[in-house]
């Protein structure tokens, strides 16, 4: 059975929706390719739909320029298969992320595409510099202030880069490049919440770019001081971490017992 954590006190899930309903934004901060961050994503989005019918979900996993696409398939006006065809999915969206888009489509919740595309992360990571000209015709999706200078999270980066097994596809790629890209990604999904922030909304992600209120949160106060948001993370996010760190990385933790 499911429980949120709080504050080492733990809740069932109903007493658990009440409490996010004090908040505006909240980050759910996956393991990619986790079975317990599938069925803690879908759990929330169908808890949280049911207290508030206006909420909105929104999506690492999709690329802004897919919005249309998107948008197309939630409204019945296009066939799955030209969806899938057109709107660059991960490769284990079946299995991770269609019963999220699914639930959205029936019950008619905004999903927002809301990455920056790949090919703009990659040409900043290479090129050293955030600039509309690096980005090309991405540049449209580059907010007007991106926030770098947060030291922890730089630090962080560096940590989770320097972790990398000796082959992975980063290990040895200019750091300060791939910061950047980093750095981009984060607010590029920030702004792309914008439209919706006088809505809730349910934000799943990665965890690194939410954990500890850095990554999108932190781009998203720097513009919206005032913003109530929460970040969550699964339990076994938590358990590698040295013990100091734990209760810093989300407030609110998804237990299974």
């Amino acid at each position: 059975m499911p429980y949120l954590m709080r504050k080492g006190l733990l809740y069932d899930l109903e007493d658990a929706f009440d409490m996010l309903m004090d908040y505006k934004v909240i980050f759910f901060g996956e393991e990619h390719g986790s079975r317990m961050s599938r069925e803690a994503e879908f759990s929330l989005l169908k808890g949280l739909s049911k207290r508030d019918p206006k909420i909105v979900l929104s999506l690492e996993m999709f690329e802004r320029d897919v919005q249309g696409i998107l948008d197309a398939y939630l409204n019945g006006n296009i066939s799955e298969k030209r969806f899938l065809e057109q709107s660059r999915p991960w490769p284990n969206y079946k299995e991770d992320y269609r019963a999220l888009i699914e639930f959205a489509k029936k019950k008619k919740i905004p999903v927002v595409a809301a990455n920056i595309p790949r090919r703009a992360a990659a040409a900043v990571s290479r090129a050293n510099q955030i600039s509309p000209r690096v980005m090309g015709e991405d540049r449209i999706y580059l907010p007007q202030i991106v926030h770098l200078r947060s030291k922890t999270y730089y630090t962080r980066f560096l940590s989770s880069v320097e972790g990398m097994p000796r082959l992975a596809p980063m290990k040895g790629m200019e750091v300060d490049g791939l910061y950047k890209a980093q750095v981009l990604k984060d607010a590029v999904m920030a702004s792309s919440l914008e439209p919706y922030l006088d809505r809730r909304v349910l934000f799943c992600c990665g965890h690194f770019h939410c954990g500890y209120h850095l990554g999108i949160p932190y781009q998203l106060k720097k513009k919206h001081p005032k913003l109530n948001l929460a970040v969550m993370v699964t339990a076994s996010t938590v358990e590698p971490l040295p013990m100091e760190d734990r209760a810093g990385i989300a407030d609110f933790i998804w237990v299974e017992e």
